[in-house]
């Protein structure tokens, strides 16, 4: 069973947030996808709402999430309030929109989807044929792109930014057992459920990763 960062209710929300703030970044102000996605990677504001904060996910409007992003990484977007929701096909409306989903959906950072076959060009190529598909063709198309690569608890564990100590707040496993799993002298395929449950919620990864 596929595990979550939140819940589905809140991820439609940000769904639909991520989506204005891509489009607004790039259809309404003209910024490159690729600068703006960088950009957004670095804010730190992606792994908020990867991790599910509230603050990100439902506190602010996509607009408000783009000029954030630009924000914190020493840019700036004009506030545009005759923006209006895209009705109409809009092709980076869609990316956005289709990101945030998969994120959700294999619980992995939006950063590791970038690096590990699915960057936001390819979601962007993948506009046609795909926006008029079901979200489940959706992902398995996806699916077919991203292969992360394999990663030990200590690789993810630096990815993410966290100490082993933070590791073991974020995850509830015990500082001890994160050590000697990192160690190698405890093997992690032999944990209970619930700690590599815990694990892969604070790693932002499928549980399969590991074990």
């Amino acid at each position: 069973m596929m595990t979550h960062a939140y819940d589905k209710d809140m991820m439609l929300q940000a769904r639909d947030n991520l989506a204005v703030m891509v489009d607004y970044a790039v259809t309404w102000c003209g910024i490159d996808l690729r600068e703006f996605y960088n950009r957004f990677l670095c804010s730190g504001i992606a792994d908020m709402l990867a991790d599910g904060h509230p603050k990100y996910t439902l506190g602010m409007s996509g607009i408000d999430l783009a000029l954030n992003v630009m924000e914190c990484t020493g840019g700036t977007l004009p506030l545009d309030n005759s923006y209006s929701f895209p009705w109409t096909d809009s092709s980076y409306f869609w990316t956005g929109w289709a990101i945030c989903q998969y994120q959700w959906y294999r619980n992995a950072s939006f950063a590791s989807l970038d690096r590990n076959g699915l960057p936001i060009e390819k979601v962007h190529e993948l506009y046609y044929p795909l926006h008029e598909a079901d979200i489940t063709k959706v992902f398995e198309v996806f699916d077919s792109w991203y292969h992360p690569a394999p990663l030990s608890i200590k690789e993810l564990r630096k990815l993410n930014g966290l100490t082993q100590r933070e590791l073991a707040e974020k995850s509830g496993v015990s500082l001890r057992m994160i050590r000697a799993y990192e160690q190698g002298r405890q093997g992690i395929g032999k944990a209970e459920a619930s700690s590599v449950l815990g694990l892969a919620h604070a790693l932002h990864c499928d549980p399969e990763r590991l074990v």
